[in-house]
């Protein structure tokens, strides 16, 4: 006996296949771009230094510096990364006579910058890497000063992983950099610049710090999932 012929069958078993290409292809494109892995990082640094006692009174100079800087990189190869961070720069100056603070000085810089990491060396929980580093910064002062600072800078650094997700780092505070500032007093037409190279040494971030330390959280690695069509055979 010859099975009629079903058009609803037929077009159910287009419309299956038509969808399963779809979603094939989605996860296809979806897993080629996620190829490589997503790193958020965030450092914080931290230095005081104190005045001196006389007579159980503060006299002298204090200082205050203060850094965050939460940065995010994506991972093109197993060995090079890029991406960029945000960043605070706080830096606090006190004079104290006598127990008494008679003068007081701030400069605060916030930027952008975008990072080319690049791991020379890796191990299976330890790995040397150098940052490249081209940064936008713009901040004040206490005396209504504008600044802009465009800085370009090379940072060697080391990376140990606590686990497949988790590292810690650290890195010389710039330990190569060259920069322009622009200076721009409130309510003055005249602007000044000036050019610096430094090594080791970075009077936008922590002065008596060459060394700043990150924690990381690694994204897991998304897989291409693959979905096996069964072709279905109805008999009426």
């Amino acid at each position: 006996m010859q099975v009629p012929f079903d058009h609803n069958n037929l077009n159910y078993l287009r419309m299956k296949k038509l969808l399963t290409f779809l979603i094939v292809s989605a996860l296809t494109m979806n897993g080629a771009v996620a190829q490589g892995t997503w790193a958020l990082s965030g450092s914080l640094g931290f230095d005081y230094s104190g005045p001196e006692l006389i007579d159980g009174k503060k006299d002298g100079r204090s200082s205050l510096d203060f850094r965050a800087a939460p940065s995010l990189l994506y991972g093109f190869s197993q060995n090079f990364y890029f991406g960029g961070e945000i960043s605070a720069n706080m830096r606090y100056r006190y004079v104290y006579q006598a127990n008494e603070r008679i003068s007081e000085t701030y400069r605060n810089m916030f930027g952008i910058a975008p990072i080319a990491r690049c791991y020379f060396h890796t191990h299976r929980r330890m790995a040397f890497f150098s940052d490249s580093k081209l940064g936008f910064y713009y901040g004040t002062d206490n005396a209504r000063t504008n600044y802009m600072n465009v800085t370009a800078s090379i940072t060697p650094g080391i990376e140990v992983f606590l686990s497949s997700r988790y590292s810690v780092s650290a890195a010389l505070n710039e330990m190569f950099a060259f920069d322009y500032e622009r200076a721009s007093p409130r309510g003055s037409d005249t602007s000044t610049g000036r050019f610096d190279f430094r090594f080791i040494f970075n009077h936008m971030e922590l002065n008596y710090a060459p060394l700043t330390f990150s924690f990381t959280y690694h994204f897991p690695q998304q897989k291409v999932v693959e979905i096996i069509e069964i072709d279905e055979v109805r008999v009426r």
